[in-house]
């Protein structure tokens, strides 16, 4: 089979890998460790704290600010090519290209959610989560989709969730891709945007951006808006600065902006007043916010916007990025996101809760569900590394093998719909839409 082709390493993919490695260490923590989610364990700390309930060390359970990065990335990626065609004068060559990734973009997030979905609902309706329902995690409880009394229902389940999904997020048989529809409300969002601000000046392209992050900000809009449009922003500069913006800022500029967004992005997810230190920052937060939204969600996308600024403009923190193991982690980031919650409730489950359920009934006496114990502490020191094996291997044979598939399911659909036409040779060939420049300088 002709292997999958290979992007150039950049900086990007090694931040996208990273976020998507931070959204399954703060599955896991929620699973296992959900007292992580506070700034303490209890209120009158009486049970005392954990290292990683402090500041920067709360990072492995930022799952919040992965997913920030990720709509950042959606906004900054899908811009690209839009902007500088935009830059060139390249009108007709531009609004083409924006046509076609509009379609091909949305249906490579769509098709592959699809056939992760339909794996979910064969592992569903077969019974493999049942284990998952008897855990004594919440998490994973919550997770654990049970079978459907008939085929019939189970096919009625399926094809309820394949559509209405993509309206209400709620996918029954992977409930960590409720995401997924806000990222394709997202990259709409960005379309519609560029395709209204297409003949624009340089000076009102930014002013517009600021204006729609200025908007999202003030409208409570702070999962979805802010993130795509600071993404958006930071396309334009990357435009108009190419390299020489790691050379802009003096070099302990980046470093100091990569520091208070990585304590920006420690902000808890729950139980903020339990610690002077939160407390401050939500109190902060709510003074600058509209009342009744989620101050965690503000912090979460104001830390990704500085990480990923801090990033931008230091040579140092894009050589790290674009490290071999950084950028693997990023080509296999997607389907990390679509398959990590499937080994979790299989693979996972199997590997903590086996010994128990070996030993204990499936029911008491009064036909109650058993709960299941979970294996000692030590245990977890082997069980982990070999789920992150697992996770990432199976996500790498995702991407050689059906990854591909789907990019041809795409191609065949915009064939067949998008009208045969000769491509009017104008101006500078656009550049790959997920090309980030990198100097020459970053590779030594």
């Amino acid at each position: 089979m002709t292997p999958p082709k290979r992007r150039d390493d950049n900086w990007i993919d090694g931040l996208r890998g990273v976020a998507s490695f931070i959204v399954v260490t703060g599955h896991l923590c929620t699973c296992f460790v959900p007292y992580l989610l506070s700034p303490m364990k209890d209120e009158k700390g009486e049970q005392g704290m954990s290292i990683f309930q402090y500041p920067l060390l709360r990072l492995c359970v930022s799952g919040r600010a992965a997913v920030a990065i990720f709509f950042f990335i959606t906004g900054f990626v899908n811009s690209l090519n839009p902007v500088k065609n935009a830059r060139a004068g390249n009108t007709s060559v531009g609004l083409k290209n924006l046509a076609r990734s509009t379609f091909t973009r949305s249906g490579r997030l769509v098709v592959p959610t699809t056939a992760a979905t339909l794996i979910g609902w064969v592992l569903a309706e077969t019974g493999v989560f049942s284990m998952a329902a008897r855990s004594d995690s919440w998490w994973i409880q919550g997770v654990a989709e049970p079978p459907d009394p008939t085929f019939g229902a189970a096919v009625l389940h399926l094809l309820k969730t394949l559509v209405l999904s993509w309206d209400n997020g709620k996918m029954d048989f992977d409930k960590t891709h409720w995401t997924l529809v806000f990222f394709l409300k997202g990259s709409m969002r960005v379309y519609l945007a560029l395709l209204a601000m297409t003949l624009l000046s340089k000076r009102s392209w930014y002013i517009i951006t600021l204006f729609l992050y200025t908007y999202s900000w003030c409208t409570g809009d702070c999962l979805v808006g802010t993130n795509i449009y600071a993404g958006m922003f930071m396309a334009q500069l990357q435009i108009d600065l190419g390299s020489r913006a790691t050379s802009l800022l003096p070099k302990i500029v980046p470093s100091i902006i990569i520091v208070a967004s990585l304590f920006a992005c420690s902000y808890p997810q729950e139980n903020q007043q339990w610690k002077p230190w939160s407390k401050k920052m939500m109190d902060f937060m709510v003074s600058i916010t509209p009342g009744g939204t989620e101050h965690s969600r503000y912090w979460m996308s104001v830390g990704a916007t500085l990480l990923i600024f801090g990033v931008f403009f230091s040579r140092n923190a894009r050589k790290v990025l674009t490290m071999p193991l950084f950028n693997f982690l990023g080509r296999v980031s997607f389907p990390v996101y679509l398959l990590h919650d499937t080994v979790i409730r299989t693979l996972l489950v199997w590997m903590v809760y086996g010994p128990s359920a070996s030993r204990l009934p499936a029911k008491d006496a009064e036909g109650k569900p058993v709960p299941l114990q979970r294996v000692s502490s030590l245990a977890f020191f082997f069980i982990i590394p070999v789920f992150y094996a697992a996770t990432y291997f199976i996500a790498y044979l995702w991407n050689w093998y059906v990854d591909p598939k789907c990019a041809k399911v795409v191609e065949w659909l915009k064939n067949l719909m998008f009208e045969n036409e000769v491509d009017v040779q104008t101006g500078e060939k656009p550049a790959p839409l997920v090309a980030v420049t990198v100097d020459a300088n970053e590779r030594k």
